[in-house]
């Protein structure tokens, strides 16, 4: 019994490391519950509260123990908020003045951070087509999806056509990146800037391509559909994220690595997840069935090689290990062994 105890008490230790909401213990069949976001035993119940994730950052020196929003390092912890509207994001967060990032603070942003550069012949030149000679974020978006999407068949200029006006008429699929942005500076340790995942990162371009893909499906006009999935196509063979058009994705979004990635068309994901390469999110091959794919909740990690797969339910804050085949709803418990196989912090 006391060994039992023990063996208790170290995995409680661990979850609390980890950040867990709840968890089983295996064997034993107690289910706990514990703090999901807790960042420091000065944080106030407010922050405590509200800190999930957006349109907004907050830097600070101050080491934070428990809280997978910390990025260790030299340079400065990067914290994001998510509320509602603007108007709700606090002016301070533990003590520091928060800064907020409209589409054309962000451009601002790259531009700085591109004219570092303008000496290395073989990286300005990239930039200044992308950044540096564009007008807006949006303008910067489409020019460097058109320039990775584009092919002897589908003209680079007609192509950015179609994604700027896309951008443009539908600006919260800038905002939406502007979150996924600062998520990214937040949970990935090797992204030092915005002008790194804006230009390199694939994962970061394939969710982006299926929101303006989305805008286009759900007008419902064959013309736009078709368009829709030729997005599709495209960014599955560059990107190697086969994400359909009709899939529903929040902003916050972070696909690490982004290679053999699959979204069904009715699946959905919430904002503030992390999704690492390979994972599926699929049907099981029922015929006849339209509503197949998972909805996948908000602040969800899904380790590398995951599948889920069914129409099914994964709740907030699970996270889901590496090489997991998942097939029945995910509620807010997860078991040790399982959350153990990869590390997300």
């Amino acid at each position: 019994m006391l060994k039992l105890l023990l063996a208790r008490s170290a995995m409680i230790l661990f979850a609390m490391n980890v950040g867990l909401t709840n968890f089983v213990v295996p064997s034993l069949g107690f289910v706990h519950s514990l703090p999901s976001f807790r960042l420091s035993a000065t944080a106030t119940n407010y922050e405590k509260e509200h800190v999930k994730n957006v349109g907004a950052i907050v830097s600070t020196h101050k080491k934070l123990k428990h809280s997978p929003y910390v990025v260790e390092g030299a340079r400065d912890a990067i914290f994001s908020f998510d509320f509602e509207s603007a108007a709700e994001i606090p002016e301070t967060f533990l003590g520091q003045e928060i800064q907020r990032y409209s589409p054309m603070d962000l451009f601002h942003e790259l531009c700085l951070e591109s004219r570092k550069y303008d000496h290395n012949k073989l990286l300005i030149g990239e930039m200044k087509k992308h950044i540096l000679y564009r007008n807006s974020l949006a303008e910067s978006i489409a020019s460097v999806l058109a320039s990775k999407l584009a092919t002897k068949e589908i003209d680079e200029d007609h192509l950015f056509e179609t994604l700027h006006a896309t951008l443009t008429e539908n600006p919260q699929i800038v905002s939406d990146s502007i979150q996924d942005l600062l998520w990214i500076r937040d949970i990935d340790p090797a992204a030092t800037s915005f002008i790194q995942p804006f230009l390199y990162y694939k994962g970061f371009h394939a969710v982006i391509v299926q929101r303006i893909g989305h805008r286009l499906w759900v007008t419902g006009d064959e013309e736009m559909r078709m368009i829709a999935l030729m997005l599709q196509s495209r960014a599955s063979e560059k990107f190697s994220v086969d994400a359909h058009p009709g899939a529903k994705l929040s902003h916050a979004i972070m696909i690490d690595h982004a290679s053999g990635v699959v979204i069904g068309e009715t699946a959905s994901i919430g904002h503030h997840c992390y999704i690492l390469h390979g994972v599926t999110l699929g049907a099981t091959g029922k015929a006849g069935v339209f509503d197949r794919h998972p909805k996948v909740g908000n602040r969800v990690k899904i380790g590398a090689g995951a599948m889920i797969l069914g129409n099914i339910p994964v709740s907030d804050d699970v996270v889901v290990g590496a090489g997991a085949i998942v097939t029945i709803p995910v509620g807010q418990v997860i078991r040790l062994h399982v959350v153990s196989c990869v590390s997300l912090y």
